[in-house]
């Protein structure tokens, strides 16, 4: 994933926070009346709460509600605000009953939920609500609460040690690697066709039979015949052609082609072969060695190569076993899980692979893809992204795991660092939705796994 993507990321990491409920009413000084409510478990996580308010409390609602109507309700007949507040709860019937609902249903909820220590997971539906004038206000909310772990088996997990060990050939291979950075394109200097492998030097013009769009035009183009990010329509043509030699063909683009102005259309090429060179590898020696840095002689490089790749694998390696203990603790404990939090993780996963597409200038909307399939398959990924963050957060509360400031301050200076932002410009970001709630979740997560990690039962393999 690009560096800059980080700070997106953030936001949309799994928020197991507030619910969003608000306990607060209309009236300041309104205090709730005693009122009845049954509380029905539906499951584990999915329940139901049957509240019947008092009539004396809605009835006391609804005055409050009309007389600030009436300050400023334009009644034909009065002047504006003088209309008695009778004849505005007659007028603004509709209206006072909505409003008193929005009051009244989440306040005696919140009360409701809070009488009973109820950890809720998102705002309740409200569903079969009853309200006739004179009587008490009956309605049922139904929601989630988040299920009660009861996790004991963290210590002492059984997992196989990841190996960070760097073979011989690795190091040849990033060895290869450079070479192929530093190799030189040399014109070709026998008189013969283009063959699989040479870099041909073409100018060429591309014109739109279907369109009156500007032609696409090049001077003196690389092409590599038969490469990976060549189209194979100019291979198949450049191949056994020689310099100077002209050839016209067409192009035909899929529709979620990177290019936009190519994305989809078909397109006439003429193409001259200008020059053909070859690939000139220097050799790997002593004097390779040195123009990349302080290296005397290659082994110098090697061993800088290889204490790099070492770094690298033990990150791996230790990332690896941290997703295995975590996987290890998923398939060993079985608890119930809210359906709106696996829901809420669902479609995070689908809007990220939505903005990877677009970061590669695909246009997901014009890809012909089956969505509902590909929320199929996401779907139990995203049951164990849920399941996972309830272990590590009941363990973290467990084992009195939390993150400093300073540790905040450290991963945002990270970031700033990676993604070469301004530190305040991704603090501003981080702000912004919560942003620095999540991260100090991603930070707590990880200290966490490492504290599973230092007592694990680590395998030696082989």
């Amino acid at each position: 994933m690009p560096n800059l993507a980080k700070v997106a990321e953030l936001a949309d990491a799994l928020d197991l926070g507030s619910s969003g409920v608000t306990h607060e009413g209309s009236s300041p000084s309104f205090r709730i009346r005693f009122m009845k409510a049954e509380l029905i478990d539906v499951s584990e996580c999915k329940k139901n709460l049957e509240i019947e308010i008092p009539q004396e409390d809605v009835d006391a609602e609804m005055n409050h509600i009309a007389q600030e109507l009436a300050r400023k309700a334009r009644v034909p007949g009065f002047r504006p605000g003088k209309a008695p507040v009778g004849v505005v709860k007659t007028r603004y019937r509709d209206e006072i009953v909505s409003e008193m609902m929005q009051h009244l249903l989440p306040k005696y909820f919140g009360e409701a939920i809070e009488t009973r220590k109820l950890d809720i997971v998102q705002a309740p539906q409200y569903e079969g609500i009853d309200y006739t004038s004179g009587q008490p206000l009956r309605f049922k909310a139904v929601f989630e609460i988040y299920p009660a772990l009861d996790v004991t088996n963290y210590v002492g997990i059984p997992v196989e040690e990841v190996s960070s060990k760097v073979e011989d050939s690795e190091v040849e291979g990033q060895l290869k690697k450079l070479q192929e950075d530093m190799a030189e394109l040399v014109p070709v200097e026998e008189d013969r066709s283009v063959k699989e492998g040479d870099f041909t030097e073409i100018s060429f013009t591309g014109t739109f039979p279907e369109s009156d769009q500007p032609p696409v035009t090049a001077e003196k183009a690389v092409c590599e015949i038969g490469g990976r990010t060549t189209l194979k329509e100019f291979t198949e043509n450049l191949l056994g052609t020689k310099v100077n030699d002209e050839k016209t063909f067409g192009v035909s683009y899929r529709p979620d082609y990177p290019e936009k102005r190519l994305a989809g259309k078909t397109v006439e090429y003429k193409v001259k072969v200008e020059a053909i060179k070859q690939k000139e590898l220097p050799d790997i020696d002593d004097e390779f060695a040195q123009r990349f840095g302080d290296y005397k002689t290659l082994d110098d490089l090697k061993a800088k190569i290889r204490e790099d790749l070492g770094k690298h694998k033990l990150e791996h390696a230790q990332e690896q076993m941290r997703e295995k203990l975590l996987e290890w603790l998923e398939d060993n404990n079985e608890f119930e899980l809210p359906e709106s939090l696996v829901e809420r993780q669902l479609q995070i996963r689908v809007q990220r692979l939505v903005r990877d597409l677009a970061r590669q200038g695909i246009n997901p909307q014009r890809l012909d893809v089956d969505w509902g399939r590909i929320r199929e398959d996401q779907q139990q990924q995203a049951v164990r992204d849920v399941k996972g963050s309830l272990i590590l957060e009941h363990v973290s509360e467990k084992e009195n795991i939390d993150v400093t400031n300073e540790e905040i301050d450290a991963e945002i200076e990270k970031i700033a660092a990676e993604t070469k932002r301004p530190l305040e410009k991704v603090r501003e970001v981080l702000t912004r939705d919560d942003g620095l709630d999540r991260l100090k979740t991603q930070i707590r997560n990880k200290k966490t796994l490492d504290f599973l990690q230092e007592r694990a039962r680590v395998q030696n393999v082989g």
